[in-house]
């Protein structure tokens, strides 16, 4: 009995090659949502009364573990940045009025649908259409 796998190595090419391109459009996915959520973190801060508050810096940096693309948007270390827990989280006298987990919910359908359709295009392409 001989048994022809060829197709089956064709299959597993294509799927291969489609989850390559899939990780790289969500990374490109993620670092565009994590771009997003710190110009408006940034925009935020910079209606401050408090001068100082309006200069605190906003990154982000880009990791992965596996198969998860992760980007971790937080204030800078530093300087005007100290002052990032009396902007967003307030202290008991007052304060935490600009918003910074806010901004990333805001962000999120986006960049769920930027997911989903690397997703469809993997599946698209593993399948061959």
């Amino acid at each position: 009995m001989t048994i022809d796998a060829s197709e089956l190595t064709a299959f597993g090419r294509r799927v291969a090659a489609a989850h390559a391109m899939a990780s790289v459009k969500v990374a490109q996915a993620v670092k565009k949502g994590a771009q997003s959520v710190k110009e408006v973190i940034i925009s935020d801060l910079q209606t401050s009364w408090n001068y100082a508050i309006s200069c605190i810096g906003i990154g982000y940096e880009m990791g992965s573990t596996g198969t998860t693309v992760y980007a971790d948007v937080s204030p800078r270390e530093g300087g005007a940045s100290d002052l990032d827990n009396i902007a967003f989280f307030g202290t008991a006298k007052g304060g935490g009025t600009h918003d910074f987990y806010e901004a990333a919910e805001t962000e999120l359908p986006t960049l769920a649908e930027y997911v989903a359709d690397a997703a469809d295009d993997m599946l698209i392409g593993a399948i061959g259409l």
